[in-house]
């Protein structure tokens, strides 16, 4: 198990984050809901942790679909050789601003099935938030496959749970869901199998929301004012079942077979 990061460290990360978004924001950007309050960024140094502790050795990792390119920075800061890949077409893009300052170059690419990698050039693919929102699935992971090294590691995150509670509300409520396919633990490991990946582990996560999109700003700010407490409390409900079945997301790692 690798080392507790210290306290200073994760300040760091919390602070450029919250920086980079509030520059992003007052240029006129939108979309940052994710990272705009001291929870949604403490969300992804939690997950951050998840990925480093799954492979604490490191390794050369795809951040497929790096958004914001706040999982990149973060997994750089962990020891991995990080290549951020985004198919976006604005450029500069909000994650070509904010990685280039912290000097990860970022991949672009064009086809939004086909990547531009050769075969078995990664130990790690991480999909944070990605795979639910290809048009291509079975060609987006036939890509993923080929591009990972044999017993190279495929770690799904964010992937919208069916039972999610969260998500029934966003959907028939608020309407703001952006999601058009849905899994459960079993679908995920059903799916990644029909590709040649073998579970290594599923979880759940995001048993509370984290944005709390449809409040006023002030409400979301005072809810993530101690995220530390509400993540120490959702990790603890997403162990519990019944209680986990409803969790926002499910997420697995999975490790490619020969």
């Amino acid at each position: 198990m690798p080392p507790k990061r210290s306290l200073r460290a994760e300040s760091e990360e919390m602070t450029a984050l919250a920086r980079a978004v509030e520059r992003s924001l007052a240029e006129g950007r939108r979309g940052l809901h994710h990272l705009s309050t001291p929870l949604g960024r403490a969300n992804y140094l939690r997950k951050a942790e998840v990925v480093k502790n799954l492979k604490p050795d490191g390794g050369r990792l795809l951040d497929w679909g790096c958004g914001y390119g706040q999982m990149s920075y973060l997994l750089r800061n962990r020891g991995f050789e990080v290549v951020p890949y985004t198919i976006e077409a604005e450029e500069p893009s909000p994650s070509n601003l904010f990685l280039r300052e912290q000097d990860l170059d970022v991949v672009c690419g064009e086809d939004p099935v086909r990547l531009p990698f050769e075969d078995g050039s990664f130990d790690f693919v991480l999909s944070c938030g990605v795979l639910e929102h290809v048009e291509d699935e079975s060609g987006s992971l036939a890509e993923i496959r080929r591009i990972l090294r044999p017993g190279g590691m495929f770690v799904v995150m964010m992937l919208p749970n069916e039972w999610s509670y969260a998500e029934f509300m966003a959907r028939n409520i608020f309407k703001t869901s952006d999601h058009d396919r849905l899994y459960s633990v079993k679908k995920m490991r059903r799916l990644l199998a029909r590709f040649g990946f073998r579970a290594v582990e599923t979880w759940y996560s995001n048993i509370l929301p984290k944005n709390f999109t449809p409040f006023p700003e002030a409400f979301r700010q005072s809810l993530g004012a101690h995220p530390h407490i509400w993540l120490r409390v959702e990790a603890w409900l997403s162990k519990i079942p019944p209680v986990c079945w409803f969790s926002g997301v499910v997420e697995g790692a999975f490790v490619r077979l020969s």
